[in-house]
């Protein structure tokens, strides 16, 4: 969770912006404005106009040159509610739609807090997988249930604890939070054996 409702962790900045994370540390490091960026207590956080111009960066056209980019965040972090960003070098004029970029992190930002609200990932209970707040109800089991086809009627019927908020807040979370796979087989697993050797058991 955020250390305050107006900054955000790298991950949660990725999660919001639906940009990869490594992406998220490359523009903080090369892009972006110092001050849409706070550290503290030695951790490096975002406000959420930074998400924004993550997305916008993610969805910008590889030909931008970074100068333009740069221009770009300058100027939102200057004006965070900025409807258009607008840029002309030479015969180009870049133009970019910052109020859809904004209003997508925003909405994301508003489903990711409402269920993280309802959810908990305590050690103690379900060896710290998550799971809604009061109840040892795994969140992934739900979110797997509903992608499956179960109604929200069969599992409120099935787990009586959960709420509307709980139901909506399971495909959040599994979107935001993937399933963990398994490590994969060795590279040897499957292979014949390199040598074979018997044994004849004996009468003790």
């Amino acid at each position: 969770m955020p250390v305050t409702p107006d900054l955000l962790t790298p991950t949660e900045t990725a999660i919001v912006s639906g940009v990869p994370i490594k992406e998220v540390y490359k523009v903080a490091r090369e892009r972006l404005p110092s001050g849409l960026i706070v550290h503290l207590h030695g951790q490096m956080l975002f406000k959420t106009t930074a998400a924004m111009c993550c997305r916008i960066d993610h969805d910008l056209p590889k030909d931008v040159p970074v100068k333009v980019r740069r221009i770009f965040y300058a100027w939102a972090m200057r004006d965070p509610d900025v409807k258009e960003l607008a840029h002309t070098v030479g015969l180009l004029r870049y133009v970019v739609d910052a109020e859809s970029a904004r209003e997508a992190v925003t909405s994301e930002l508003a489903a990711y807090r409402k269920a993280m609200a309802v959810i908990a990932e305590d050690s103690d209970i379900q060896a710290g997988a998550a799971t809604f707040k009061g109840t040892r109800i795994l969140v992934h089991t739900i979110a797997d249930l509903l992608k499956a086809g179960a109604s929200r009627t069969e599992l409120e019927d099935d787990y009586p604890h959960l709420t509307a908020a709980m139901l909506a807040a399971a495909p959040v979370y599994a979107r935001t939070h993937p399933r963990r796979g398994r490590p994969k087989a060795p590279a040897w697993r499957g292979d014949d054996p390199t040598a074979t050797r018997s044994y004849k058991r004996t009468a003790a």
